[in-house]
């Protein structure tokens, strides 16, 4: 029995670093977007989920991981574009730019059972998310930080999950609280540009903004990491919700 624990505790390890933004970091951009839907929009939101409540299915697509039936998907939480290139579909592992535009047009399709867009909706709420932290735009090298290893606090982790899970779970916020506080700050002006943009558009932002996340020495990070990162983090959050509701604005109009 103990021998069986240790095997799933290793598993469930194994598994956690690849859930990008973890669930409070995907249920803020849900709610982030959440404000800024149409009426028509939350309404044929409603039809397919049965409610419009988009924190509550923003981490479906990270829960199925476990089923093997959704094996095949993993590859569709990222993309890697190395520092000096562009986005070559296929080149590299990582699908997620074409399965947004799948998902997209999935959801646009006349013809699509409801069962496709719903699969379709939680996966694109999931994605925009993902794509939103920086290191889901990985480098190729160091599978967007798994690889680097760091101790947060003390304890042992990698630079990727920091950005999906420690820098938010050190505020020590409920999603709801953390949404509330984002929204605090935000800027009228900016809604509108951000609704407009593509995916494309926050990948290569994501792309650039990676540099900082590896911007540090040493294999100990602490609070000089965390508030010089603070802002980022927040930025993205609130980025990646507003433009999910851009996504799906279009997508119900």
């Amino acid at each position: 029995m103990k021998i069986l624990f240790k095997l799933l505790l290793i598993t469930l390890l194994s598994i956690q670093p690849l859930m990008a933004w973890g669930n409070t970091g995907h249920r803020i951009v849900g709610k982030v977007a959440e404000q800024y839907i149409t009426k028509n929009a939350e309404l044929q939101i409603k039809r397919i989920l049965g409610h419009s409540d988009l924190s509550r299915v923003s981490t479906w697509a990270d829960e199925i991981k476990s089923d093997p039936n959704w094996k095949h998907a993993w590859d569709w939480h990222f993309c890697t574009i190395p520092d000096n290139e562009n986005y070559i579909s296929g080149k590299y592992t990582g699908d997620a730019i074409e399965k947004m535009n799948d998902f997209i047009a999935t959801l646009k399709n006349k013809k699509s059972s409801k069962e496709e867009k719903e699969i379709a909706l939680k996966f694109m709420i999931h994605l925009v998310g993902d794509l939103h932290q920086p290191l889901h735009v990985g480098r190729k090298n160091d599978k967007g930080g798994n690889d680097i290893k760091i101790k947060w606090f003390g304890e042992e982790t990698n630079l990727h999950s920091i950005w999906d899970t420690k820098l938010i779970q050190h505020q020590n916020l409920s999603y709801t609280e953390y949404t509330d506080y984002l929204l605090l700050d935000i800027d009228y002006s900016d809604i509108r540009k951000w609704q407009g943009h593509s995916t494309m558009d926050y990948i290569r932002e994501s792309k650039a903004l990676r540099t900082q996340c590896y911007d540090f020495s040493g294999n100990s990070l602490k609070w000089e990491y965390f508030y010089k990162n603070k802002d980022l983090l927040e930025l993205r959050l609130v980025q990646g919700g507003i433009r999910l509701s851009g996504e799906l604005n279009r997508i119900f109009k």
